[in-house]
């Protein structure tokens, strides 16, 4: 189940929380998660192995997401750890489409929402923003890793924004590794590049680093443009 805290469009799940979740029952190092539908919100979930891929749906539904081990490595991008105090944000907050997103939404308040607000950097195609999680995210003092996919979720959605000037796009699959979980209040950095373009679908990927440059976790996603 999705709590309702952690949405992302109104009404479903923040999607990098949301595959986050579902690739913590699949037993593999790097796992790749693709959503067929909004993941919903409050709704008891099964997740069920179908041959090779694990399909996440509820009881009598239609499939919501389908999840796979996978052996191609993510392309991980450098970090970025000198953003400009003046740096702008990927997207003004007057035009941002889903302003109560667990991790971009500028509605959210500390302790609520993530407030992850991917900034540009002068001279580079690379999107970034300082993030230092609270401790309603973690378990002993530890981020939960559906925290971590949630973090690597929107950076990346606002690069691939930048291929569609004034469209929406959402989340259609990501995937993930992590190499050491955060911990509360330790400062890290999100980057976020978008690589490719073809027809509706938009590439990105995306790194969280510590503060001192240390990778954390990368993600590569695919993004649906919804205005086509």
């Amino acid at each position: 189940m999705f709590a309702g805290r952690f949405n992302g469009p109104p009404g479903s799940a923040n999607g990098g929380y949301a595959c986050g979740v579902i690739a913590g029952h699949v037993a593999a190092d790097l796992v790749e998660v693709t959503l067929h539908k909004p993941p919903p919100l409050d709704t008891e979930l099964l997740v069920e192995l179908a041959g090779p891929v694990y399909e996440v749906r509820p009881a009598g539904g239609d499939v919501v997401a389908v999840a796979k081990p996978v052996d191609e490595p993510i392309d991980v991008m450098p970090p970025v750890l000198d953003i400009p105090a003046d740096a702008v944000p990927a997207l003004a907050d007057a035009n941002h489409p889903f302003r109560s997103c667990f991790t971009c939404g500028p509605d959210r308040e500390t302790g609520d929402g993530l407030r992850i607000f991917a900034k540009r950097i002068t001279g580079r195609s690379i999107l970034a923003d300082r993030w230092a999680p609270d401790e309603s995210l973690a378990d002993d003092g530890i981020v939960r890793p559906e925290i971590v996919w949630a973090a690597l979720d929107c950076p990346g959605g606002w690069a691939a924004f930048d291929r569609i000037p004034g469209g929406v796009a959402v989340l259609g699959r990501m995937t993930a590794h992590i190499d050491r979980l955060p911990r509360v209040g330790e400062q890290c950095v999100v980057v976020a590049t978008s690589d490719w373009h073809e027809g509706r679908k938009i590439g990105a990927r995306s790194a969280l680093y510590t503060g001192q440059g240390e990778l954390l976790a990368a993600a590569r996603a695919v993004w649906i443009d919804s205005t086509a």
